[in-house]
């Protein structure tokens, strides 16, 4: 392990650029058995705290100067410094960070995530942390709630008419139509797609859903065509070349190859994301649509955009409790439905409101709602002809009564004569 007099002599500031989260795991063995320790339930939840850690180990170079990860544990296991002054001045250092591609300040999230990966950090190394005290003394900045802009169907058509590519017009039909996660899609096999069923079911591995629950959902026609045209493609037969000589060759689909890569070997999908989110970001400038939130290196419209989409129709066509369900949130022990029936909801109520391309289903859908105006408007002219006719009606009976009861003052007048 390097010495600290070595680290000030090179630059602490320019050394502390120069860290990476594989240095961390390599040369603080009290880093590596935490972040191990985590990768054991969820390998992204382990990226995540590992930024985190690089963060805080950054801060501790470039402001303390004499401290690595292990001599920070011992000083603080000793209590010779406060954790809480020292939380906080972490805090005052990520306020005032920078983003180190876009030169922009860190999200107000990933201020978050960080300080809950240093205090997890602590805590696996027996520092305790008072909820009570660290919310008294360590005061983080207040995330004000925004909410998402959103994303309509004319946008989806617009995005889909822009995409050229055949791997992700189909990857982008199945998340507009799914509503999956971008990982969940990624990680999707053949075998994962049942065409048996209509409308197509696809399983979504545990291993690869947010919340470790394995579900089934359905995708539009419409996406199932386009990923059946991609898999042709992807299977399709070709010629290889082996030391200038040409043959042809036919690779066949195995039961585990992942869908939506173009090479042979099966990448672990969460490495597959970052590819899909620069090729997404293209068509997003082709579009128009790559406008970033203000101040920050998020985009208005991001892959996540279309499972809002899906929520939202599935919310408004079925019920809130139906698109918990699908998207795979947290839903209703009480909520109950056969595999067929909420199949039909998706088939009958809502998968026509999930076909962005299909012209056909958007001519009969047109169709369907231009005679519904009609019968509207024939209904609405038969209730005028009936008020008419019973506004007529009133005015016929109010005429009868008036003339009886002229006639009866005319009685009245006659028999006080007639006394």
């Amino acid at each position: 392990m390097e010495t600290v007099r070595e680290i000030n002599e090179s630059g602490v500031e320019n050394k502390a650029k120069s860290l990476s989260i594989y240095y961390l795991m390599e040369k603080e063995p009290v880093t590596r058995e935490f972040l191990e320790s985590i990768a054991r339930n969820s390998k992204s939840t382990q990226r995540t705290y590992a930024s985190g850690l690089l963060a805080f180990y950054k801060f501790l170079h470039i402001h303390k100067k004499e401290y690595f990860m292990a001599d920070i544990i011992k000083t603080l296991q000793k209590n010779e410094v406060d954790v809480y002054r020292l939380l906080n001045e972490f805090v005052s250092y990520l306020i005032q960070a920078k983003h180190p591609h876009s030169g922009l300040p860190l999200a107000l999230q990933s201020m978050y995530s960080y300080m809950t990966a240093v205090r997890s950090f602590f805590e696996f190394n027996d520092i305790d942390i008072a909820f009570t005290k660290f919310k008294r003394k360590v005061k983080m900045p207040k995330i004000y709630r925004e909410d998402e802009e959103a994303l309509d169907a004319a946008e989806i058509r617009k995005i889909m008419l822009s995409c050229n590519n055949r791997r992700m017009k189909a990857y982008l039909l199945v998340l507009a139509s799914s509503g999956l996660r971008a990982v969940e899609a990624c990680a999707l096999r053949v075998c994962d797609i049942d065409y048996t069923s209509s409308p197509t079911k696809i399983h979504v591995r545990k291993e690869y859903c947010k919340t470790k629950v394995a579900r089934d959902v359905y995708i539009s026609d419409e996406a199932t065509s386009f990923l059946k045209q991609w898999l042709e493609w992807k299977y399709r037969e070709r010629k290889a070349s082996y030391r200038y000589k040409q043959r042809i060759v036919n690779y066949q689909p195995q039961e585990t190859d992942v869908i939506f890569t173009s090479r042979r070997r099966n990448p672990d999908p969460r490495n597959m994301y970052a590819k899909v989110l620069e090729e997404f970001e293209k068509i997003l400038r082709a579009t128009g649509f790559d406008r970033r939130k203000e101040g920050l290196l998020r985009r208005v419209i991001t892959l996540h955009s279309f499972r809002r989409y899906v929520k939202t129709v599935l919310s408004d066509q079925v019920s809130q409790d139906y698109s918990e369900w699908f998207l795979g949130h947290k839903k209703s022990p009480y909520y109950t439905h056969n595999e067929q029936r909420r199949r039909e909801f998706y088939k009958d109520k809502c998968m026509k409101y999930l076909t962005f391309l299909d012209y056909g289903a958007l001519e009969s859908r047109g169709a369907s709602t231009e005679a519904k105006l009609e019968e509207s408007r024939q209904e609405t002219e038969m209730l005028k002809k009936q008020l008419h006719t019973m506004q007529s009606t009133s005015q016929d009976v109010e005429s009868v009564v008036g003339d009886l009861l002229k006639r009866v003052k005319e009685l009245e007048a006659r028999l006080k004569t007639v006394d």
